[in-house]
């Protein structure tokens, strides 16, 4: 068995805070300034060595140098300002850290973050890619969009379900599984190769790497199973075997998923599209089916969204 430890600590004071920073693995040289007190800082954590969640809060600035080692490590700012290496990053985008040292600066902000051992990743970076495990490389400054996007918040949905609210004590080969799982939505959002090989052919070697990739491809088009399965050389039955084992789920259920969450992100943006229009571009072709699907994933009713969005 597993322990997933949990931590949660407040602070008013900017060289209290700092210390707390440094508590987090992979963080050298914390420095917060302008802390306001009414509001101070707070970080939460909750995770094994395998995968782990964080939680950061702070009205004021709070900089370091990160270098990720044993872990592959997620940031994505919720509200405020964010900096790597002095370029901004993107509200809502999530931001991988590389393995070589990188200084980041949060200002007046919430995020969070996500850790997975790095061995893990590359194993299953090897599965999907056909090639044998070891360092890999990501396309730098890559930020996901679109499906990939939307795959990647399936994934941290899921995995934070689990991690937040699951049992304190986990069985070792669960908790592996599930760090396999994240790993794998991380693969999919963000493009990657061996080290040493420059062409970033992104895993197109494995059959499970072509099906993935053309699903995503062709999300918002009217695909079927079959289609997915020919596109990589798969039989049907043994696309929903893959599905399952690296997402949990059948190619269906991944496919109506995603769309779900593109056709959330487009009602939440208040571009002034109506939710049949929006319905339409995430590729529902039947808007009812479409709002007891938003429905059941979301609990609220697509004309919820839309109309918080047109509020503010």
């Amino acid at each position: 068995m597993l322990q997933r430890t949990q931590w949660s600590v407040q602070a008013a004071d900017p060289s209290a805070a700092a210390e707390l920073v440094e508590r987090l693995p992979d963080v050298r040289g914390a420095r917060v300034e302008g802390l306001a007190p009414e509001r101070g800082f707070e970080v939460r954590r909750r995770g094994t060595n395998l995968l782990s969640l964080v939680s950061l809060a702070c009205a004021g600035t709070v900089s370091a140098d990160v270098q990720a080692e044993t872990a592959m490590t997620v940031f994505w700012v919720k509200s405020g300002d964010g900096q790597v290496d002095g370029e901004p990053v993107k509200t809502g985008r999530p931001v991988l850290f590389r393995h070589d040292p990188q200084t980041a600066r949060w200002d007046d902000f919430q995020l969070d973050l996500i850790r997975i051992d790095r061995a893990v990743v590359e194993q299953v970076a090897a599965e999907r890619g056909a090639w044998q495990p070891g360092p890999l490389e990501f396309r730098p400054h890559h930020i996901p969009e679109g499906p990939a996007l939307a795959a990647w918040w399936l994934m941290v949905r899921a995995v934070a379900a689990e991690v937040l609210r699951g049992p304190a004590e986990v069985p070792a080969d669960r908790e592996r599984e599930l760090a396999r799982f994240a790993a794998s939505g991380l693969l999919t959002a963000i493009p990657h190769w061996p080290v040493g090989q420059h062409e970033p052919r992104t895993a197109a070697a494995a059959r499970f790497a072509r099906a993935e990739s053309f699903l995503l491809d062709h999300a918002t088009e009217q695909i079927t199973v079959e289609d997915v399965a020919e596109a990589a050389g798969l039989s049907v039955r043994g696309l929903q075997e893959a599905f399952r084992r690296h997402h949990g789920i059948t190619p269906t259920t991944y496919l109506r998923r995603i769309r779900l969450l593109l056709a959330r992100e487009q009602l939440e943006s208040g571009d002034g599209r109506g939710i049949a229009e929006i319905a339409r571009a995430a590729g529902f072709a039947h808007l009812g089916r479409f709002a007891g699907s938003y429905r059941d994933e979301f609990g609220v009713l697509p004309r919820e969204t839309w109309q918080a969005a047109r509020r503010q």
